[in-house]
């Protein structure tokens, strides 16, 4: 590209700062023994939810990035300062380094990677330039991919070698960082029609430290050793079972039986129990998740009509009323020991996380004025109705999540309370956070009133901001079920913010954008921001080298993890 013009503020990006004391983690590694990695053996870890699919491209849980974190990697990754690192590139592109080059009208961008020589794919075959090309295209011409978020910004890529990718922007994408995370192997899916029919699903081919070898649907995932790994010696371990289990109930007594050595994602109400335990430690570091629950706009129906109007919950008050009625301390200290913090956001942490931004605290006695004015009449059984209307709705989480169900039982009494009544219809996690149209997720259908579940964002939130409250990515029949705004949320300024803060050249002026449109958000009160958790993660003292991280899952480095003592056999 011809003519260029300083790129300041996407070197600047490329960094990525982030506030220290949001980052840091509270228990960075996990320990070392006087004597160094030991290796073989086979680690069992328990897991909750059971991954809908390990394949990147249709992944949306985020149990489906824990586990095939060890296999699948991608060009770059994000350490826990939120700064990016190189894997399978030999360098993060930048304008300081020639990797980025702005066109002379300041309208269009050229990024370049260069990749690491003599990479192996994990049945030998050589990892190339060719193989993220055809990331690219097989994100771009797959109807059932869970977003094309950044790659659609892609006009076309140049591999004039073997290890070099010149990609091609239409615009100015400042998050460029954040894609190319996982790459596809050509060599094994170039002449697959239907990849999400294929076995890629269950066993996606990677360049990580394991080869996933087994999925065995309601049991186990099993991952061994990748023998032509990079890193000479590594991983240490032989395999990883990842176990299936009903509940972190389970899983805790299964840690504290020794019948597991690992499991994820605990709440902070297990602390106090673990914390006694001689036989297990803790990883707890900040997360940027956000526990929230999404209000349906539109009619409650499968594949609704994006601009119909919820009975219910298409009344601005009623949706007041609710965030109103819902408390939020209160659920923190009673079930998660007080150890989480109030949300008001979905960018909790980070350069981009808006500053004052606050939602309604809990305040019944004003849930029932504004009800009262907005013509919500209390009945017989104290249930309102308004025009015929009855104040009843529904909320659906994930099955097996006994937090969440006791949220949501919480929920239904203080509703109550204000006149509405709440019932609750849970379903496995593998259907409600699949982001499939095809699959049913009723999110994407419409077909609910409330949702109830956690999402993460990149330490660069545009993926999550753009395709959650675009008014352009609203799921619908018309564009295949195309987008994540699952409230069905519409606002202009919002979408001019959104634009701008994914194209702008200044991090400060990209930080504004996002907390115009965030407050906006807000201010139309179609998401109630419960609570914000730390990433909390036990293992059994004989585990060693994992390493909490902020902008990661717990798996992001499984070739340091190694054991000591006897595990079970399988």
């Amino acid at each position: 590209m011809r003519g260029h013009r300083s790129f300041r503020v996407l070197a600047v990006a490329a960094a990525l700062l982030v506030l220290a004391t949001a980052c840091a983690s509270t228990q960075p590694a996990g320990g070392s023994p006087t004597t160094g990695p030991v290796k073989g053996g086979t680690l069992v870890f328990a897991i909750w939810q059971e991954p809908a699919t390990l394949a990147p491209n249709y992944g949306n849980q985020t149990i489906t990035g824990i586990v095939n974190a060890v296999a699948v990697e991608g060009l770059l990754r994000t350490d826990t300062d939120g700064k990016y690192q190189p894997v399978l590139a030999k360098a993060v592109p930048t304008e300081k380094n020639g990797g980025v080059k702005i066109s002379g009208d300041g309208k269009r961008m050229d990024v370049t990677y260069e990749l690491q020589p003599d990479i192996k794919w994990s049945d030998g075959r050589p990892f190339t330039s060719a193989d993220v090309k055809f990331t690219w295209e097989a994100w771009m011409k797959d109807p059932k991919v869970v977003s094309r978020e950044g790659y659609e910004q892609i006009e076309s890529i140049d591999t004039p070698n073997e290890l070099t990718v010149l990609v091609h922007y239409k615009t100015i994408y400042s998050p460029y960082l954040t894609r190319f995370g996982t790459i596809m192997p050509k060599h094994i899916l170039e002449k697959v029609a239907d990849i999400s029919a294929s076995d890629y699903g269950r066993k996606p081919l990677g360049t990580g430290p394991f080869v996933i070898t087994d999925f065995k649907a309601g049991d186990s995932i099993t991952v061994e050793r990748n023998p032509n790994y990079r890193k000479k010696g590594q991983p240490y371990l032989d395999k990883i079972i990842f176990r299936s289990v009903p509940s972190r109930e389970v899983a805790v007594a299964q840690l504290k039986a020794g019948e597991v050595q690992g499991m994820w994602n605990l709440i902070e109400a297990q602390l106090p129990d673990l914390e006694k335990d001689a036989n297990i430690k803790l990883s707890i570091t900040p997360a940027p998740g956000v526990e929230r629950i999404e209000m349906n706009t539109a009619v409650n129906k499968d594949g609704t009509d994006p601009n119909s109007v919820h009975p219910v919950l298409g009344d601005i008050n009623l949706r007041r009323a609710l965030i109103y009625a819902t408390p939020k301390q209160q659920i923190i200290d009673k079930l998660l020991f007080g150890k989480a913090r109030v949300g008001s956001s979905p960018v909790a942490q980070g350069w981009a996380a808006p500053k004052g931004l606050t939602q309604e605290s809990y305040d019944p006695k004003k849930s029932n004025e504004l009800l009262d004015q907005a013509g919500w009449v209390k009945g017989a059984d104290g249930i309102r109705t308004k025009n015929g209307v009855r104040a009843s709705i529904t909320i659906t989480t994930t099955t097996g999540d006994q937090l969440r169900e006791r949220v949501e039982q919480i929920l239904a009494d203080e509703y109550k309370q204000i006149g509405v009544e709440l019932k609750i219809s849970n379903m496995p996690s593998s259907v409600l956070l699949s982001a499939s149209w095809s699959a049913g997720d009723p999110r994407k259908r419409g077909a609910f009133d409330l949702d109830m579940y956690s999402s993460t964002p990149d330490i660069d939130p545009h993926q999550t901001v753009n395709l959650r409250y675009h008014s352009k990515q609203i799921p619908y029949p018309g564009n295949g079920g195309s987008g994540q705004n699952y409230t069905r949320f519409k606002n202009p300024e919002a979408d001019k913010a959104i634009d701008e803060a994914g194209s702008a050249l200044d991090l400060e002026k990209r930080a504004a954008a996002y907390a115009k449109a965030l407050t906006l958000l807000n201010d139309a009160a179609v998401c109630i921001w419960l609570y914000e958790r730390s990433a909390i993660q036990a293992f059994r003292t004989n585990v060693y080298g994992y390493v909490g991280q902020v902008w990661d899952g717990i798996t992001w480095n499984t070739e340091d993890w190694y054991m000591k003592g006897t595990a079970p056999s399988y």
